[in-house]
């Protein structure tokens, strides 16, 4: 890009970010000078995406069209405006640049010598800097994969219908298969240079295949797609060693007429000090491929003494830690029993006793007395039986007891000060520790809702499908609840992680806030209730 051009993009993108800094200093609920700097960042690594994208080109484009500097103008007003909009675009943005890389480096490898740029690197006949252009396009593949994952909101329905099994989190080894994804593109990149993210109805057909088909296998069947990613790095790695040794007498059998490259991984081969980067590429491949095999492969796993099977290893940690929590919850519960009997019913009962004795001295003497104290000892005791039944209720609710959890949590919402809808489907009763615990994980959840979220409508959806019961409480409120910094939805997940139960928290800011519960759990009586 010529140096007028680029001092032009650089003040464009300062005084965007400056712009936004401004803009996010007035947010409400004020921002952090954390977040204000995450934002700006952002929004100026998105900026400077699309202005690298439209002049990728050719090095004079924006000289030759003058006009097309509306289009960062435009995406740069609207993110004034958005700061957000930055999140969700710039990793897609980056992993364009890094195809973009790919292509460049096929077509100047292979083809043609046509003057052009890769980011800042001018690329031309016998150009040095070419060798760089795997490298940064690798690497910004990584970096635009890394920052998604980070910002992508896994628990989003769109987003968990589109994961399918990858967005599990209590499953985290299988993020381990989308790895096959830059495997295969290298495999392709190696394998068929000329149609893969190539011009035309086969080229594009090709590449959406790839894609679309790796995708769909990773999401089908991760574990295996975790296993073939290690498998294919060690065989790039020994591929990797075998290309460097058949370039080293610059005769190799890979070399033909107008292929003077071969592309491997990050590194184009055309020499021998090029020839001994692949080899040392091809022992990173190798030994991250070997750290790997145990993680993704079950067979590695028992041939190197690991435990056989990693769901039987957490679940037994989640059992010992849960057996830790439900010991000291009851403690805790027997500790808040005492407490409210003591200075509850147990205080009334002991006025009332004294009263009662008040009275048996004073019928001889002053009837009139004695039967005040009998009307004072009746309302004593009508409290103390209130405050008994309140203690009863709060240890287990005779609704939840008679009519089971559906008519528990309705009784539950009608007695939360804000208007609640219920989607209740539940065909049988569940067992009676699970119910217990899943009604009082609801009612903290309406809790922390009334105190903290201003929301005067929420949702509760409640269903049980092959044998997991899912209770989804949505408040449409402020958002912006984290179970790292509260007790409230933390102690939720504790009680439900004694029965294997999950809980998952969506709440950004400006809400909804979004609490999904799954229990698994199989139905066990028939069903009571008057619906």
């Amino acid at each position: 890009m010529e140096t007028r051009n680029l001092m032009t993009a650089l003040v464009l993108v300062a005084a965007c970010a400056f712009a936004v800094w401004l803009r996010t200093g007035f947010a409400r609920p004020p921002k952090s000078l954390r977040g204000r700097a995450a934002e700006v960042g952002w929004c100026a690594g998105l900026l400077a995406i699309v202005l690298t994208i439209i002049g990728q080109e050719q090095p004079y484009f924006y000289q030759q069209y003058p006009a097309v500097f509306a289009v960062p103008l435009a995406v740069a007003a609207l993110l004034v405006l958005w700061p957000r909009l930055a999140f969700g675009l710039v990793p897609p943005g980056l992993i364009f640049l890094s195809l973009a890389g790919l292509v460049a480096a096929r077509d100047y490898g292979f083809w043609s010598y046509l003057p052009g740029h890769y980011l800042f690197l001018p690329l031309g006949q016998y150009s040095l800097q070419y060798y760089l252009v795997l490298p940064l396009a690798y690497g910004l593949l990584g970096l635009g994969g890394w920052l998604g994952w980070r910002v992508l909101d896994r628990q989003a329905p769109v987003v968990r219908l589109l994961l399918g099994p990858l967005s599990d989190p209590a499953r985290p080894e299988r993020l381990w298969g989308l790895l096959l994804l830059p495997v295969v593109i290298m495999a392709c990149e190696l394998l068929i240079p000329a149609d893969f993210l190539g011009a035309g109805t086969v080229g594009v057909a090709v590449s959406l295949a790839v894609f679309c088909g790796s995708f769909w296998f990773i999401r089908r069947r991760p574990e295996l797609a975790g296993s073939l990613a290690t498998g294919g790095l060690v065989a790039f790695g020994a591929l990797g060693l075998w290309l460097a040794g058949a370039w080293s007498d610059w005769g190799g059998p890979l070399r033909t007429a107008g292929n003077q490259y071969v592309l491997d991984g990050a590194v184009a081969i055309s020499s021998r000090p090029l020839a001994s980067v692949a080899i040392a590429q091809s022992l990173v491949f190798i030994g991250f491929g070997l750290w790997l095999a145990p993680r993704t492969i079950p067979q590695a796993r028992r041939l190197l003494g690991w435990a056989s099977d990693p769901d039987l290893m957490r679940r037994v940690q989640r059992l010992t830690e849960s057996r830790a929590v439900a010991v000291d919850t009851a403690a805790a519960d027997l500790r808040r029993l005492e407490r409210d009997l003591h200075d509850g019913a147990q205080a009334r009962l002991v006025a009332l006793g004294m009263n009662l004795r008040a009275i048996e001295r004073l019928i001889p003497t002053s009837p009139d007395a004695a039967l005040a104290l009998v009307v004072e000892a009746r309302q004593t005791s009508a409290r103390a039986l209130t405050e008994l039944r309140e203690l009863v209720r709060g240890v287990h609710p005779p609704v939840l007891a008679d009519r089971g959890l559906g008519d528990a949590v309705r009784a539950l919402a009608l007695d939360t000060p804000m208007r609640i809808e219920t989607d209740i489907d539940l065909p049988a009763r569940l067992p009676a520790p699970v119910e217990t615990a899943c009604y009082f994980a609801v009612a903290e959840v309406l809790t922390n809702a009334v105190k903290h979220s201003g929301a005067r409508e929420a949702r509760i959806a409640v269903g049980h499908a092959d044998d997991v019961l899912r209770i989804a409480v949505t408040d449409f409120g402020i958002g912006g609840a984290d179970p790292a910094r509260g007790s409230g939805l933390a102690g939720v997940e504790k009680r439900l992680a004694s029965f294997d139960g999950i809980v998952a928290v969506s709440s950004p800011v400006g809400g909804p806030t979004m609490v999904v519960m799954e229990v698994p759990c199989a139905s066990s009586l028939p069903k009571i209730s008057s619906c």
